[in-house]
């Protein structure tokens, strides 16, 4: 009974010591980088050796790239751009000695609302990446640096339309799509068309969304589309490119979309009709 009542208390002892000595939790070991709301943020700065800044802001509900282009930021990109806010870590080191981290000379930094975020090496061994924030230097996932784009391009919104531009007449070189008293007509006529059929079209055309968006200086267009709005705004829409991928540019933005597949041709093909492949 003596070594029975021995052994209970050794294991009482070592469960004491095994919770007293157990290293704090994820959670309240972990150092904030910051203390910044994501949806609080007006600006944004991003910032690679070699390359002119890149500066999105807000406006409203909505992002937009201020330089070195002006242009719809991408929100899916502006996202992943303030994840870095809600980042941790479970070390928080003296920002000394800093070339040991490549963080004296950064090849890349994040400003958030006059927040510095220095991105150096990864650790080969734990693989983390150092982080200089705040005046400390912190070991963080990598996955926050690979979400900073390497270029501006990717920050472009992938949409041909903003949300406020409704198209009422489309008009290309063989055919024009128009509404008119509240119904879209199509002309030369294609036959026997429901304005199911047309809306559907139309649609298309209001939520394209490119493959991929990038600055456009200017060229010879193959073809072009003049566009109407319903606050009575035109634009001429140049093609550019039919094949292998369809390449459509906006002038006005001085930007271009890189569509593909069979639903990029439809957008070039009389509603209710089969495009060519």
């Amino acid at each position: 009974m003596k070594l029975l009542n021995a052994a209970l208390l050794l294991a009482v002892v070592a469960l004491g010591s095994f919770v007293y000595l157990k290293p704090p939790s994820d959670a309240s070991a972990r150092y904030p980088l910051s203390r910044l709301q994501a949806d609080q943020v007006k600006q944004i700065r991003v910032e690679r050796k070699g390359d002119p800044p890149v500066v999105i802001e807000r406006k409203g509900d909505s992002w937009l790239i201020t330089a070195p282009l002006s242009a719809q930021a991408d929100p899916f990109q502006v996202q992943r751009l303030l994840a870095i806010l809600d980042a941790r870590s479970a070390h928080r080191l003296a920002a000394t000695d800093l070339a040991r981290f490549d963080l004296d000379q950064p090849r890349m930094r994040l400003n958030v609302d006059g927040e510095d975020f220095s991105f150096g090496t990864v650790n080969a061994v734990t693989r983390e990446q150092y982080v200089l924030a705040g005046g400390a230097v912190y070991a963080v996932e990598p996955r926050y640096g690979a979400m900073v784009p390497a270029s501006v391009a990717p920050m472009i919104k992938k949409q041909l339309f903003a949300a406020n531009e409704a198209p009422v007449r489309f008009e290309l070189s063989d055919f024009t799509v128009a509404l008119r008293d509240g119904k879209w007509h199509v002309s030369p006529s294609t036959g026997e068309l429901s304005q199911d059929d047309i809306n559907r079209w139309v649609d298309a055309w209001r939520h394209a969304a490119a493959l991929r968006a990038e600055p456009y200086a200017g060229g010879k267009p193959a073809d072009a589309i003049k566009m109407e709005f319903r606050d009575g705004k035109t634009l001429m829409l140049e093609i550019l490119q039919r094949e292998p991928e369809i390449v459509i540019a906006r002038p006005d933005e001085k930007l271009r979309y890189h569509f593909a597949g069979e639903t990029a041709r439809r957008l070039l093909t009389p509603p209710g009709t089969v495009p060519h492949k």
